[in-house]
């Protein structure tokens, strides 16, 4: 049997914990058009499953025969991929009334437009997409338009742009992105991308750890692997719930013990350094390398700690900074998901090993110097 997990960026995993009533809460919402679902934003820090949980709720979305769902890409041409992927998800009497449009034609390749339109401009876009929209409301269809890591550029701007007079015009059209929370703040603060604060923001935050622990369970023991409950539980503990940590583990595991078919403390021995230097390698250093340098600093004076839980007074001492600047790096450290608030006045890290990962990266700065 192949590995059922994949610890790969932005691809659907086999084995994969589906926040399944988070889910059913934004499908059962999309089909209310006075929702502030409609435009909605999933965000968190990198590998904490925005791209599975977009592709689930599309998927359920599109089971109904009143939906249309369309994924777009950043990277590519907005508005003439929507247009071509409207057409080619839409039903064959659906192609037949967008054949109809005046000026248009499409074949495999996508779009074909009348010699009068051949070169197409944004405001040439927006009339074929509008009359698109038309004849779908017109049917009774409702359009579900998914992005994936939304980035701020003039593409996304025209887009956002164009959408809000779907929006302002009562088109049955919802709109859903992700991000990485430092790219979502800078989209809300661009001027033409305010109406976005007017949307339902969706924080991805860590995984169930009894979910995980069961996961493990059903996986390793249905594939006839010997574990016990007690690494069951050190293996949900290693990943803290993160989502990418979870198929980091499994697939390390998974590999190793092929040959034994056993699961025990001396595996996770054998395979924690390199699940370290993954975790480091592919998610640490780019989360790591965006933070500003107070919020470095902050981090550090948490893995200075001897304590799990840091108390924002002990922050606030080895800083020597005032509270209102202690607490100002700890609320952007919380939006961006590096930090979790515990109890009142305590703040602790929200990745697996992430404590080690700053001090490491803290000797190899003091080592340059």
């Amino acid at each position: 049997m192949n590995n059922p997990f994949n610890p790969s960026f932005r691809r659907i995993p086999t084995i994969f914990l589906n926040r399944g009533q988070l889910i059913n809460e934004v499908v059962e919402e999309l089909n209310n058009p006075n929702s502030p679902y409609k435009v909605s934003i999933v965000y968190g820090m990198r590998g904490v499953g925005k791209t599975t949980f977009l592709t689930e709720v599309g998927r359920k979305v599109k089971q109904a025969p009143d939906w249309l769902v369309v994924n777009l890409a950043m990277g590519s041409n907005l508005m003439a991929t929507l247009v071509d992927d409207l057409y080619m998800k839409a039903s064959s009497d659906l192609q037949k009334t967008f054949e109809s449009i005046r000026g248009l034609s499409f074949s495999a390749v996508g779009l074909q437009l009348s010699a009068d339109l051949s070169k197409p401009t944004l405001s040439t876009y927006q009339g074929i997409l509008t009359n698109m929209f038309t004849k779908l409301r017109e049917k009774g269809i409702k359009v579900l338009i998914t992005l994936d890591e939304a980035k701020s550029n003039t593409e996304l701007k025209n887009f956002v742009a164009y959408y809000q007079i779907l929006n302002r015009e009562d088109y049955p059209v919802a709109l859903m992105m992700t991000g990485l929370p430092e790219n979502i703040s800078e989209l809300q603060n661009e001027d033409v991308m305010t109406f976005l604060l007017r949307g339902k923001r969706i924080a991805l935050s860590a995984l169930n750890l009894s979910q995980i622990e069961i996961s493990y369970n059903n996986v390793f023991k249905r594939s006839g692997f010997q574990v016990t409950e007690d690494t069951l539980s050190k293996m949900a503990l290693m990943t803290m719930g993160y989502a990418y940590g979870f198929q980091l583990l499994g697939y390390l595991v998974w590999n190793v013990a092929q040959k034994s078919k056993t699961v025990d403390q001396d595996l996770l021995d054998e395979i924690k350094l390199e699940y370290l230097v993954e975790l480091d390698q592919n998610a640490y250093t780019k989360i790591f390398s965006s933070l500003s340098l107070q919020d470095k600093k902050f981090v550090l004076a948490m893995a200075q700690s001897s304590q799990h839980r840091v108390s924002i007074k002990k922050i606030r001492e080895r800083l020597n900074r005032p509270s209102n600047f202690v607490a100002n790096y700890r609320r952007r450290l919380l939006d961006d998901q590096v930090i979790k608030s515990t109890n009142y006045g305590e703040v602790a890290f929200t990745l697996p090993f992430f404590k080690e990962y700053v001090l490491q990266q803290y000797r190899f700065e003091q080592g340059l110097e």
